[in-house]
């Protein structure tokens, strides 16, 4: 294939991943982001062993194991705080990494980020995209500064409220709020936690996740009925208000919660793109085309997956148009299956929490089964 020019929109996980296996592959990249100050929303986030499979390819995965905390288990917990069981973890990449690994959402992206501008990948901060024209093999480009560029292959990485995706495929692709929410904020780990830990609350779930050897997360989904905008300055109390019930190590962190600046409250909204994932020569890759919610935790897998494939691509097919074809073809129906099986995961809660729980409902069976899934070859 001859030489292309592609433009990132979106420098996030999904943006920097590809900005750098495509470089690796010999493709020449531009990036725009439309945060000047280049920062990441969160506090932490779980590599499954399929997405640092992906990250070996592009040499990264030994990074994030060495900044994050790698564990294999998960342990159970009642809301009072009493242990009911431990299980494994399925393993996507035989020997080579720990089931999971918790790291810092702020340190995965500067890990990403710094590998990309070691690379010499263009990144212009601050920077959206005001207008799109396609002219056959072309796109043109108009953005915010007024400056305009030509490209072969536009990418959208612009995340779960893409505007490459509402301008390119319509404004009735949306995410929809599914009734959860996620809490999250970050605590000191103690050596009680080496790995996850769960716990049933009555009408919630709570966890706590390592990150490093002194952090981790504790996570919080509840039901939130009509999706409420909740004021940031009242999200101590309502958490407070949401974790009373819990004892054991739960109990402890709610009676000496962060300030609710700290904390992260996210809406679980999915999204899943039909097929195919480009229209003419824009494509959409990780959350702007799958969103997914975290009771598989494989939204940044997704992501890296995603990145892997279309560098991957690019570089082989004949031709681009051939090459986005083959990618929405790999990577459909696996996106699918995480999207689809978390979603159902969140609803047998939702429904457990108001006193009607599904007869069928296996929540541990189903996320094995799924991960599972993800043995095979991306």
């Amino acid at each position: 294939m001859a030489s292309k020019k592609i433009l990132i929109v979106g420098g996030g996980i999904a943006g920097l991943t590809l900005a750098i296996s495509l470089t690796r592959c010999g493709i020449a990249c531009e990036m725009i982001e439309s945060n000047p100050q280049w920062g990441v929303y969160g506090v932490g986030i779980i590599l499954q062993s399929n997405a640092l499979r992906a990250l070996e390819t592009l040499g990264l995965a030994q990074r994030c194991l060495d900044a994050g905390f790698p564990y294999s288990t998960t342990r159970y917990y009642d809301a009072k705080g009493q242990f009911v069981r431990e299980r494994t973890k399925p393993n996507l990449s035989g020997d080579r990494f720990a089931s999971s690994t918790g790291v810092l959402r702020p340190v995965l992206h500067d890990i990403l980020r710094t590998e990309a501008l070691a690379l010499n990948v263009p990144v212009r901060l601050g920077l959206t995209v005001s207008r799109l024209e396609q002219a056959g093999a072309r796109v043109d480009v108009t953005f915010s500064d007024a400056s305009v560029g030509s490209y072969d292959l536009v990418v959208g990485a612009d995340g779960v409220r893409s505007e490459m995706r509402r301008t390119v495929f319509g404004a009735e692709h949306q995410p929809t709020f599914m009734g959860q929410a996620c809490w999250r904020f970050t605590a000191d780990r103690p050596a009680e936690v080496p790995c996850a830990v769960m716990y049933a609350g009555t009408q919630t779930q709570a966890g706590l996740i390592p990150l490093t050897q002194d952090k981790m997360y504790l996570l919080l989904l509840t039901a939130e009925p009509g999706n409420p905008r909740l004021e940031r300055d009242s999200l101590r109390g309502m958490l407070a208000e949401r974790l009373g019930e819990y004892g054991g190590l739960i109990g402890e962190l709610a009676r000496a919660l962060p300030d609710s600046s700290d904390i992260v409250y996210s809406p679980l909204e999915p999204l899943l793109m039909p097929a195919p994932w480009h229209r003419g020569r824009v494509v959409l890759v990780g959350d702007a085309a799958h969103a997914t919610t975290p009771h598989i935790a494989q939204g940044a897998s997704m992501a890296f997956e995603d990145a892997v494939v279309l560098s991957e691509l690019l570089g082989e097919a004949p031709s681009i148009d051939q090459a986005l074809q083959a990618y929405t073809a790999r990577r459909w129906e696996r996106c699918r299956l995480i999207v689809h099986n978390s979603l159902q995961i969140g609803r047998w809660q939702l429904q457990a929490w108001e006193g009607k729980p599904d007869p069928q409902a296996d929540i541990v069976t189903l996320s094995n089964q799924t991960l599972e899934a993800l043995r095979a070859p991306i």
